[in-house]
């Protein structure tokens, strides 16, 4: 009974109190309204950025395909990166150079040689000279072998004696003697160009060149001719080398 009067009491001497009840009362809804407007705002955030990042994501693609439609540098840079590809050979460095043959299809017979080939010269010398390697034949020996270009000079063929250079023939291409005469020329052309210089065989199957200087006597250039008097082969050298038809034929 005393306490009652004495809250009552309370109650009526302090107005507030009851106000302070009623605040305290109320604190439990405004917590959960603070609580449930933070959660909105925090849902209304992450729907934003998931919507950017998803904007984003579908951006790029798009970016990509306009630049490259539009300017033409992806084109561009494929026709750059194709230009750039190296061959298996420059990449490893296995490119070779080859270089021409000096001795050429446009040198010409002399008493003298094959163009830059000359009579008298080493196997090795002529090879130097020529800038091509020399392929012996199948026959021969060491005494008496026929070598020929590897490339330069078509149908042409070098006489090699004990190493050294004694005859030059030529049985096929375009190569001539220096004043034309080659393969297919005429008797008839031969004898009228070097008039006394020419003597023809008995038989008529061949006519010679025989030089009237002192350096060159022992210098011939032979033409072989067919039944009508048509150059089929020809050669150059030294006597007795260069007389027999066949070469290396009494080695």
């Amino acid at each position: 009974m005393l306490t009652h009067e004495f809250n009552g009491l309370a109650n009526e001497t302090d107005p507030t109190r009851g106000a302070y009840v009623t605040i305290a009362n109320r604190k439990p809804t405004a917590l959960r309204l603070t609580s449930a407007l933070i959660a909105l705002v925090a849902l209304t955030a992450g729907c934003s950025l998931s919507s950017t990042a998803s904007d984003s994501t579908t951006t790029l693609p798009s970016i990509t395909t306009s630049a490259t439609s539009s300017d033409g540098s992806a084109t561009s840079d494929a026709s750059s990166t194709t230009s750039a590809i190296q061959t298996a050979a420059e990449r490893y460095g296995s490119t070779e150079t080859t270089t021409p043959p000096i001795l050429t299809n446009s040198d010409t017979i002399t008493t003298a040689g094959l163009g830059p080939v000359r009579i008298g010269q080493t196997l090795t010398e002529a090879q130097e000279a020529a800038g091509v390697i020399f392929n012996a034949a199948s026959t021969g020996s060491e005494a008496c072998q026929y070598y020929t270009p590897a490339a330069g000079a078509t149908g042409a063929a070098f006489m090699v004696v004990n190493g050294e250079v004694v005859r030059v023939d030529v049985s096929s291409g375009p190569i001539t003697s220096k004043s034309g005469y080659g393969i297919g020329a005429t008797k008839d052309a031969i004898k009228a160009a070097f008039g006394s210089k020419i003597e023809e065989s008995a038989a008529g199957d061949s006519v010679t060149f025989v030089p009237v200087t002192d350096g060159d006597k022992t210098m011939r250039v032979i033409w072989e001719l067919d039944a009508g008097g048509v150059v089929t082969s020809f050669r150059t050298g030294r006597v007795p080398h260069v007389t027999p038809k066949v070469g290396c034929s009494s080695n």
